[in-house]
């Protein structure tokens, strides 16, 4: 069996443990991809929302211009 050798263990200087799981927050030049793909799904996001209010304010319009021109 192996034998360990207590001699060869080196204290732990740092005590923090780090979590793979949060994201490192660094600057925008090394803005890494987990940021990076969240700014790209809230544009996609945005850009959804406007289409969808261009749709809805061209619909309304049409409609309230052909209840004017019918009347």
């Amino acid at each position: 069996m192996l034998q360990i050798n207590p001699k060869k263990f080196k204290p732990i200087k740092n005590k923090t443990i780090p979590n793979p799981m949060r994201p490192k927050f660094r600057n925008k030049a090394q803005a890494n991809i987990y940021f990076l793909s969240q700014r790209k799904f809230n544009g996609e996001k945005k850009i959804k929302f406007i289409r969808n209010i261009k749709f809805i304010i061209s619909l309304s319009a049409i409609i309230i211009g052909g209840y004017l021109l019918s009347n």
